[in-house]
Parts: structure tokens; C-alpha cells; sequence
């Protein structure tokens, strides 16, 4: 059985050591040493800083949180595997320097061992087949064990699999495999796969945005008068606690913001913090005539008996409150009477500061939110649409709606038909389950969106989902699921905020708008906020803007009680990065808007603005062909590719490194860390054939989300052999995405593949380079850095009204003689 090397790159990350539930004090050492093969560095710096229990304990917390796949639900199955796997692992190898232990940890069991013995060497090989989400078998060897810790087997260790395969170690085929493995990989290859077996997955960026939760000192802070309750206003057994921290009668009632409020918390069960939280509120009128708006939040938390720790601070009069109670999580199975929270404990007095008693909320403050929890409380059936695994979606292709029937109501509750819409059109109803529907995506990937409704029998909307396809990895969107368009609200609403974050980054912070005051800010998920109207049923919106830890941002606005016609007006402005050169080819700077037309269908547009981009963050995907017609050269375009990031890259540009052979690999995601793009540059192996249109599509594809200069620049011998889809569909593709493709050719004759290398390049923007050899990559790369550098960000408002998707054919011309632009051929609207 012949195994290629590259099989072999699918090695599953390691996870962590476990750590136990996090008690009232942290040995900081101890911890860090349990999640040695886990943590970050960026992540160990940060919790080396922290200096208070507290917020070490906020720290852990939020490192396992953002572990979790299903974050959504109250468990975090992550670490609920990592503790079984941990306890097994214990049981099997007691000397923590056992690396099977720590291969067990990350891959889980084997689906077989071989043990034999070689030159008086214990030689062990564990052998995993493919898997869900996992495309190739795995075969890890380990040398030792026997009375001692095992290690990772390298080429050098006794035996020599190689020749071992072939003597009298030869006990199955299982070491044949592995033996014509180490072979066929090479010394630096198997090192490489080593390094990144025992390499960590990376969470997305978190530390950033990690707000220490530890209260500020206390000598001198005065007390704030507050109450502390809690209410449960979902359905039984969804876990959803509503926390009030709202101020006692004593304070004066305000008609303008009072000054920033900051809600730090904590929850536990026992010596363990299950959850931590912060928020920031502002601009908390008055409402109702209730006096100062309460401060209120949500968490999600298992049917149970917890202890709730919080703190307001209010930094406008330099007071604090401190506040804690028990409070206990209804059960599904329990008695369907109101649970009642045990009572709280005597006040404790600290220094300036009264842990005051916590009565009820008043029961008018209550009245005030029962409009947004009105719909929390009633049964409802659950409706979802079941994600394909697959990135990049063409074709016709089959989904399904799950629904899911709600307890406790009759039929006018249940959803009876589920609508499938494509872009906003209803495409098709399903009358009876299965609620699936084959949809034409189309030849080649594109953004769609995709929604379902499910009716009752009388036709009434009962639930909604949504899923965007083939958005692109680096998306980032927020959405307002709550407050609808066209709803009436009169007292209060529930905000519900969706944050699609690209994959491999962090949000740092949903803001909430109530028209153009900030109320509400969130730094940890769920983003979910219940509001009080400062005016019942007034025409307003509510914003929601999210924020990544680099300050991009993305938002949503819905408005509140407007008439049903109002809609809101999308006026888009068309922006063309351009380059204008000279006859030699040389940039031409200092050209204003009167100098630069614009031509879209033919029709001449009114050109807002011209500005030079020298200072616009970049956003790169070099995309490097590394099949076996590439062995010659793959040294030379690797050196070549390295030196150009190192001397294009700026703080604020970020670059991808995607290689591909039948396959694409992103190698490194999008980052600005010039270390981990080496280091992803490194290691490669020429083999296998070429998928250059697929790996041009799922690079675009990766890069979709990002805003401002965009580019993928290709360097392939351009023949392409194994590819499903076809040049049309990469040219479509690149169209659509409105990203400068950069081409470069090596050692490619003057046909057909140079002509379409040449044709993606000229319709998107970019340039194509033809070289004989690797000799002028670096001079290539010179010329693509200089074009980079040298643009013209183009804006005009496009006067063409006509509806539909139709392409746009869009043309830049240069009043100046002997000068020539080069921009995209078009776009779609």
C-alpha cells in the first residue's frame, strides 16, 4: 500500500492538559503547567499579568469558553472530553513525559495498535482511520515504554523502521505502512509533521478584549444604594436567568446619563466559577416612573443551585455596590411551581462600601419587561436549518429544516409547512416533514442567503432561521434577530444580537444603540439584552455594532415602530482600487477626480472621490502551488514569497499562506505575525497533481468578509489537471469577489493556461507575470509590492437603476495623454 506524505498533514491538534474546577485560590504555576500544550503565548502573558484571584479565575474561565464548539448550550463539551480523556490517560501512563499520553489527549483512542519489539527497542504504532471530518489515515509512531515513558519516534532513534520493516520486526502491514511512511517523508517532513502534531489548535483572539473582573480598591469608594434580584423568564429548563442590579429609591431619579455603569460578576457552584461577566451601561433615563433605569443582563446556566456574585460601579459619584445571593435554576423535571431563590445572606459591611440587602425588584419594574419576555415564556417549536460541511457550495445541492415541536400547545402552535427562501425569492414549501429541498446553487460558488419560515395551519409566521452561503471565512456581520422590522413595541424589548467573526479572530464588544445613545455594551456572548423604552411606542431603532480586537467593525439597525412601508435606504457607493501608469509602466501620482472618468455600461458616472491607498491595510492570500511538477522550483518560490512579505507587510496589513496540490491547506490563516508565515513557509513537499481553479475559488472564498485592499497573489507552473470546477467558474468567482487576482507563470509555455492566467489577472486588476525560471521572482514580487502601494481608491454612487444582478462592466479613463488605468472589468450589484 503506497501512503504519500501529505496524507499525513491531517494530524489532529493537541487540546490541553485538563484543568480541575477553579477553586477559591489559583497556583498560577500549577495551572499553566496543566495547560502547557494548550495555552498561547499571547494567552500566557496575559495571565502571568493578572495579579487578583478574581480575575485569574475570570481568566481560566473565558480560556475554556472560547474551547467550546457548541457555545451556544451551557455545557462545554470540550472540556467535559478533555476530563474523560484525562482520567483515562492518567490511569494508562502515569509519567507525564509518556507522549502517548499526550497524543491520547488530542486524537482520542486508536482504531489499532501494533506493539513489536526491534533491536531491543519497544516500537509501538498507532493507527487512526478516516474519520468524520477528517479526510486521511494517521499513523503515529512511539519508541520506548517499556519501564519508562514512550517517546515520538525520529528517523536516526533506534531501530531503523525502515529496515526493520523488512527483518524480523515485520509482524503486520500496519508496519510496512508505517516504515514506507518515514521513507517517503523524509527526515525535515517527518519533522515537520511532528511539530505540527504536538501543535496547538489556536482559539480565536481573545486576550485582547480580556476585561479583568476584580473589584477596583475600596478604601475610598463611597457605597451605593442597589438591589440584587433575579428572575427566570424563559420556559422551564432553558437554563435563561434574568439578573437585576437596579438602584435603591435613594438615589435621585435622572432624565440624562447618570455616567458610566461597569457590571462585573461572577457565578459558582461550589469552589467552581461556571461563568464570569462584564458589561458597561450608559445613558440610563428614566422610565416608566420608576426613577433610575435598573441595571439588568442575561446568562444561560444548567438547572442547579449556584451562588451570584456581582458588582456596580459607578464611577460618576466614585460608589460601589456589592452584592451576592443564592439562586437556584428551575428543573425541567421539577414541580412546575415557581422556584424561589434561598434567601441572601446578612450584609456584609467591607471597607466604605455596604453589601446592601436585596429586595425584591418592585413588581412595576417587572410590568416593564414583561413585553420583551412575553415571548420567552410562551411554548414555541424550534426551526433550523442543518449546515452543509461543505465551505464552498455549487451546484444543486440538498437541505433540510429541522423542526422541532413545542410542548404543551395544540396545533394552531405547531409548525405544520416550512417556506424555503433563495435571496429573498420563495423557491418552495414543504407541506409535511421531511422539510427538505434540492436547491440549484448554480455552476460556480456565490454568496446566497438561504431562509426558512415555519406556519401553522392558519399560515401565521410561528419561527425563522437563516444561513448565508459561501460568505467566505473572514466574514464578519452582525444581525438584529430582535427587534423585528414592522413590530410595535411599547415598553420594552429584547435585543438579540447574531455575530458571524471570521474563524480564527475574536469579537471584542457588541455596543447596543437606542437611537444615537449608547445603553448597553457586551463582552461576552450570549449578546442578549433586555431594553426599557425611554418613550412608549415612539418611532426609533435600535444598533447593534460589534467589534473585532483590531477595531473593525460591523453592524445592524432595526427600526422600532415605523410605519410598515418605511424602508431603509441603502445607498451604496462603488469603490475601484486603481493603478495609473505612464508608457515605461511607472506609477503616476497626484491625479484628482477631475482627471479620472469613470465609465459603467458605457455611461459616464460622477466620480465623489480620488485618493491615493498607500497607507490602506492590505488583506493577502499567497497561494503557492506545491505539486510534484513544482519540485524544482519550490524552493527558490518559497525563499522568494518569504522576502516579499517581510518587506511589504506593515503593522496593519495581514497576509494568508494557502498551498495547493490536489487540495488546497491554509498553512496559515490571515495574521499579521511574520513568524507564523515563515514558519508556514516552511516544510513544504512538492507531490501530487494540481487543483489550481478549485484552490483559486476556496482562496477567494477564504478571503470573502474582508474590506479594503484585497489581493491573491497565484504562483503556479498553471497546469491544472485535477480540478471540478472549471477557468469560467474561477473568473466568475473572482468577478464576484471584486479581489485583484496576481498571477505569476513559471516556466509555462505560451498557450492556453498563460492566456487564462493572464485573462483572471486583467479582469480583476492585477497584473500577470511569465518568467522562465525562479531567477526574476523577486523582481515580480517587486513589481506587484510597487502596485500595491501605488493605487487609487476611486468612489461614485452609480447612477444605473436598472434591478436584478446582471454584471456591470465598468471602465477607468485618464484625461491626461499616454497614461493608462488599470482597475476590475465590472461588478455585480
Amino acid at each position: 500500500m503506497t501512503l504519500r506524505f501529505s496524507r499525513f498533514l491531517s494530524f489532529l491538534f493537541i487540546l490541553a492538559f485538563f484543568t480541575p474546577p477553579i477553586h477559591a485560590q489559583v497556583d498560577p504555576q500549577a495551572w499553566l503547567s496543566e495547560v502547557d500544550s494548550l495555552i498561547t503565548p499571547r494567552e500566557r502573558e496575559v495571565f502571568l499579568g493578572l495579579t487578583q484571584d478574581a480575575d485569574r479565575q475570570a481568566f481560566i474561565q473565558r480560556f475554556w469558553q472560547v474551547r467550546d464548539p457548541y457555545p451556544e448550550t451551557p455545557r462545554n463539551e470540550a472540556r467535559e472530553r478533555w476530563q474523560e480523556r484525562l482520567q483515562e490517560a492518567r490511569r494508562r501512563w502515569n509519567d507525564v513525559d509518556d507522549e502517548r499520553r499526550r497524543i491520547f489527549l488530542v486524537d482520542g483512542e486508536p482504531d489499532s495498535i501494533f506493539q513489536t519489539r526491534c533491536a531491543g527497542t519497544p516500537v509501538e504504532v498507532w493507527d487512526y482511520q478516516p474519520r468524520f471530518q477528517a479526510k486521511y489515515r494517521v499513523m503515529i509512531v512511539f519508541a520506548g515504554g517499556d519501564g519508562g515513558p514512550a517517546h515520538l519516534w525520529h528517523p536516526g532513534d533506534a531501530p531503523d523502521l525502515t529496515a526493520a520493516a523488512a527483518g524480523p520486526c515485520n509482524g503486520e502491514q500496519t508496519f510496512k505502512d508505517a516504515a514506507l511512511w518515514v521513507r517517503l517523508a523524509g527526515r525535515d517532513g517527518y519533522a515537520t509533521i511532528v511539530k505540527r502534531a504536538l501543535s496547538p489548535a489556536r482559539p480565536k483572539e481573545w486576550v485582547s478584549s480580556f476585561q479583568p473582573v476584580a473589584a477596583p480598591a475600596r478604601t475610598s469608594r463611597s457605597a451605593l444604594p442597589a438591589q440584587l434580584d433575579v428572575a427566570f423568564p424563559g420556559r422551564m429548563g432553558e437554563g435563561l436567568v434574568r439578573v437585576f442590579v437596579a438602584p435603591g429609591q435613594s438615589m435621585a431619579p435622572v432624565s440624562a446619563a447618570p455616567g458610566e455603569l461597569i457590571v462585573t460578576g461572577r457565578i459558582t457552584q461550589g469552589d467552581a466559577t461556571v461563568d464570569s461577566f462584564r458589561y458597561r451601561f450608559d445613558a440610563l433615563p428614566t422610565a416608566g416612573g420608576v426613577g433610575a433605569w435598573p441595571v439588568t443582563f442575561e446568562r444561560r446556566l444548567q438547572p442547579g443551585r449556584y451562588k451570584l456574585e456581582v458588582e456596580l460601579d459607578s464611577e460618576a459619584d466614585n460608589s460601589l455596590f456589592v452584592g451576592e445571593r443564592e439562586l437556584a435554576v428551575p428543573d425541567p423535571g421539577a414541580a412546575a411551581a415557581p422556584v424561589m431563590t434561598a434567601p441572601p445572606d446578612p450584609p456584609v459591611v467591607l471597607p466604605a462600601v455596604v453589601k446592601a440587602p436585596v429586595p425584591e425588584v418592585s413588581p412595576e419594574v417587572k410590568r416593564l419587561f414583561a413585553e420583551a419576555d412575553a415571548s420567552l415564556a410562551a411554548p414555541r417549536p424550534g426551526l433550523r436549518i442543518l449546515a452543509s460541511d461543505s465551505r464552498l457550495l455549487a451546484g444543486v445541492q440538498r437541505f433540510e429544516a429541522r423542526v422541532d415541536r413545542a410542548a404543551g400547545v395544540g396545533e394552531e402552535g405547531q409548525i405544520e409547512r416550512v417556506a424555503f427562501y433563495l435571496d429573498g425569492k420563495q423557491v418552495l414549501t414543504r407541506n409535511r416533514p421531511p422539510y427538505v429541498a434540492q436547491l440549484d446553487l448554480g455552476r460556480a460558488p456565490r454568496p446566497h442567503r438561504l431562509a426558512v419560515e415555519g406556519w401553522n395551519p392558519r399560515g401565521e409566521v410561528l419561527a425563522k432561521d437563516e444561513l448565508v452561503l459561501n460568505a467566505g471565512a473572514q466574514r464578519f456581520a452582525v444581525r438584529l434577530m430582535e427587534p423585528h422590522a414592522g413590530a410595535v413595541y411599547q415598553r420594552s424589548v429584547r435585543a438579540e444580537v447574531r455575530v458571524e467573526a471570521p474563524e480564527d479572530r475574536g469579537v471584542e464588544r457588541v455596543e447596543l444603540y437606542l437611537g444615537d445613545s449608547r445603553v448597553a455594551t457586551l463582552y461576552q456572548p450570549p449578546y442578549v439584552q433586555p431594553l426599557l423604552l425611554p418613550q412608549e411606542a415612539k418611532t426609533g431603532y435600535v444598533r447593534a455594532v460589534a467589534y473585532l480586537a483590531d477595531g473593525t467593525a460591523a453592524e445592524d439597525l432595526v427600526l422600532l415602530n415605523a410605519p410598515a412601508a418605511a424602508d431603509r435606504m441603502d445607498i451604496r457607493l462603488v469603490e475601484l482600487y486603481t493603478n495609473v501608469v505612464d508608457a515605461a509602466g511607472r506609477p503616476v501620482e497626484g491625479l484628482g477626480s477631475g482627471e479620472l472618468q469613470v465609465f459603467e455600461d458605457g455611461v459616464r458616472q460622477p466620480v465623489r472621490r480620488v485618493e491615493r491607498v498607500q497607507d490602506t491595510p492590505l488583506r493577502l492570500v499567497t497561494l503557492i502551488d506545491n505539486s510534484a511538477s513544482m519540485q524544482p522550483r519550490l524552493e527558490a518560490s518559497r525563499d522568494a514569497g518569504l522576502q516579499f512579505l517581510r518587506r511589504t507587510l506593515r503593522p496593519r496589513d495581514e497576509a494568508s499562506v494557502i498551498t495547493f496540490n490536489r487540495a488546497p491547506r491554509v498553512a496559515v490563516g490571515l495574521t499579521g505575525d511574520l513568524a507564523a508565515l515563515e514558519e508556514g513557509l516552511s516544510g513544504l513537499v512538492a507531490e501530487e497533481e494540481t487543483s489550481l481553479y478549485d484552490s483559486l475559488i476556496f482562496s477567494l472564498y477564504y478571503l470573502g468578509g474582508t474590506s479594503g485592499q484585497r489581493a491573491v497573489l497565484l504562483l503556479s507552473d498553471g497546469l491544472d489537471r485535477t480540478s471540478s470546477f472549471r477557468f469560467e467558474d474561477a473568473l466568475e468567482c473572482a468577478r464576484r469577489a471584486g479581489i485583484a487576482v496576481y498571477t505569476i507563470g513559471l516556466d509555462l509555455p505560451h498557450d492556453a493556461a498563460a492566456q487564462r492566467l493572464a485573462r483572471l489577472a486583467a479582469e480583476t486588476g492585477g497584473r500577470s507575470f511569465f518568467l522562465e525560471g525562479t531567477a526574476e521572482l523577486g523582481q515580480a514580487y517587486e513589481e506587484i509590492e510597487r502596485d500595491l502601494r501605488s493605487r487609487y481608491r476611486i468612489s461614485y454612487q452609480s447612477s444605473n437603476t436598472h434591478p436584478g444582478e446582471a454584471f456591470r462592466a465598468v471602465r477607468v479613463q485618464v484625461a491626461r495623454s499616454g497614461l493608462e488605468a488599470r482597475t476590475i472589468s465590472g461588478y455585480y450589484p
